[in-house]
């Protein structure tokens, strides 16, 4: 990293870590008077949003937000370069691209300062905040990319970071025993992974009988945390557990502070709320990328909208819960509609299951495939765990299927719920 980019970053870090404690007003006026602007700029200077015919001058407050149409990952895959500001330099904007694990990858353009912003100030103010940093910690971060691709990784973060913490990075593609044999020589701080991940981690160190190094902060991301999950992960490190909502389209959405709510990062990004429940679709706009602005941006996940202050102290708009993917919502011939994560809470408190995967392999046949604990522990029949499901889905077919392990996908993520045909 350039010495100007480390300047700018320690200059805004300071910045971010007192807007965090602004008052609710004075947020709501930042983000008024930053998406005007950001709405102004889009509808002068891009071409899919000059040609909605919107007077940029006509732009007054957060209401004309309605004015513009919802955004997919359709539409982004659609626009290619008509979402790109006009007169830019493409060769000094950074790139980001999805692993399409939803069926359909996108790639997103960054001007330099909302990079810097959204790659290392609000990740290290988050992680000020939590206590997953402070000088010669050590941070282990596990990557969704192989082995032989984390070298560019390494080489793109901050000169100086070796300074303040030492940070290792190694692949979720190797096998979990030589994680376990580097986390032992390693002994991190701190750990950025997927909860499947960590899960993984658990059930391979209980089945060897091995001890876990005590690990205070955990951050997971980029798959849904049930609450059976955190609890088992935080036991077994005996640290805390913080989750972040992010996307690759719009970087870090929101965190977990130590009450768990979920922050939003509202000096880059505005959420809308729904009207009339707690819970919806996230419909996120960005507040700085001038580079390529997306603005309602309907990420296709659903989460629940907290309108009580966080005890923190934080003001900012919160989530009290990330709900999933909408199109991990069950339809059932009858047409009742399910979330997946209702039967997680039935399955998580079977104590002998330590790894599991609902799969539907009809529209109303649902498969459970489990790994279970190798230790005496008291288990529930199937057919009881399965008439436990049947209270949620009486119409549906349940069945348990033991395995010795649950297949990771090529994107390293690993969902708790799958169709058939995706199990893998």
């Amino acid at each position: 990293m350039k010495a100007a980019d480390q300047f700018h970053v320690y200059t805004r870090l300071l910045l971010a870590w007192r807007s965090q404690w602004w008052s609710a007003a004075r947020i709501h006026a930042y983000q008024e008077s930053a998406l005007v602007r950001i709405m102004r700029h889009a509808t002068t200077n891009v071409p899919y949003y000059r040609h909605l015919g919107i007077d940029p001058r006509s732009i007054r407050g957060r209401a004309d937000l309605q004015r513009f149409p919802l955004l997919t990952k359709r539409d982004i895959q659609n626009a290619g370069d008509a979402l790109l500001a006009e007169g830019l330099d493409r060769s000094r904007l950074f790139i980001s691209r999805t692993s399409g694990s939803t069926g359909e990858p996108t790639t997103t353009y960054f001007d330099r300062s909302t990079w810097l912003l959204s790659k290392y100030v609000l990740k290290m103010r988050r992680m000020a905040a939590t206590g997953g940093t402070g000088l010669g910690q050590r941070v282990l971060v596990v990557s969704e990319q192989p082995a032989e691709a984390l070298d560019a990784a390494k080489r793109s973060a901050p000169s100086g970071l070796g300074v303040l913490f030492q940070q290792r990075l190694i692949s979720i593609h190797r096998p979990v025993d030589e994680h376990l044999i580097e986390l032992q020589r390693f002994r991190p701080h701190v750990i950025y992974a997927f909860p499947s991940y960590l899960l993984d981690l658990v059930a391979a160190a209980e089945q060897q009988a091995i001890t876990l190094p005590r690990v205070g902060a955990l951050y997971t991301s980029s798959e849904v945390l049930t609450s059976g999950a955190r609890t088992r992960i935080e036991q077994a490190f005996g640290g805390r557990l913080y989750d972040i909502y992010g996307s690759t389209e719009m970087k870090e959405v929101a965190w977990q502070c130590k009450h768990g709510s979920y922050h939003l990062n509202f000096e880059s990004t505005y959420m809308e709320t729904p009207a009339h429940s707690q819970r919806g679709p996230l419909v996120l706009t960005t507040l700085v990328n001038t580079g390529m602005p997306l603005i309602r941006f309907a990420i296709g996940d659903q989460a629940t909208f907290d309108s009580e202050p966080c005890a923190c102290g934080r003001r900012s708009p919160c989530l009290s819960q990330i709900d999933g993917r909408e199109g991990d919502v069950i339809t059932l011939p009858s047409g009742k509609r399910l979330s997946p994560y209702l039967l997680t809470t039935v399955i998580e408190a079977d104590a002998s299951i330590l790894q599991y995967r609902i799969v539907q392999t009809t529209p109303s046949a649902f498969r459970i495939d489990v790994v279970r604990r190798l230790s005496r522990v008291s288990q529930r029949p199937d057919a009881e765990l399965c008439g436990e499901l049947l209270k949620f889905a009486a119409e549906a077919n349940f069945s348990v299927r033991e395995v010795d392990v649950l297949e990771r996908p090529a994107n390293g993520k690993r969902s708790v719920f799958v169709r058939a045909g995706l199990a893998a």
